[in-house]
């Protein structure tokens, strides 16, 4: 699913030597997520997830300042220490992946992809109305619709 040339570049907060990080190749998915461990560490009513590839993924400035926060014993958030942004995690049980918390990206990098979907949507917070666009919802985890089975 790799774009030639696409190159997606983020960061934290900070002013001065922020965290910074970047992306080579469009991601293996994009989607909404609503469930409490993404909502709650990011303290939005969802968070916007890319899904890329490790070996796709690398940080270029910064990294001493890198804390980490394990959500779930699964789920390992990095954040930066000094200004506390969250900007992506690793997951277990996709141990090649990076999820990448999609506004920690520079607004003028392109993400790689679009959502396909809303995952655990058994979760979202009740003031939150999912817009009718069509994309599928599904209560928990769903894998993406376009990887091989």
């Amino acid at each position: 699913m790799s774009e030639q040339g696409m190159q997606a570049t983020g960061g934290c907060r900070c002013d001065t030597n922020p965290v910074r990080y970047e992306y080579n190749g469009a991601p293996f998915e994009v989607h909404y997520c609503l469930c409490t461990d993404c909502t709650d560490i990011s303290g939005g009513a969802l968070a916007l997830i890319a899904v890329v590839e490790r070996d796709a993924f690398r940080i270029t400035q910064g990294e001493e300042k890198i804390r980490n926060f394990d959500t779930k014993a699964t789920a390992h958030r990095r954040f930066c220490g000094d200004c506390g942004c969250h900007m992506f995690l690793y997951v277990d049980p996709f141990p090649d992946h990076v999820l990448v918390h999609v506004p920690t990206l520079d607004r003028e990098s392109q993400v790689g992809g679009e959502p396909d979907r809303w995952v655990f949507t058994d979760s979202k917070h009740p003031l939150l109305a999912i817009p009718d666009d069509g994309l599928p919802r599904h209560p928990g985890w769903a894998p993406t619709p376009t990887a091989a089975s």
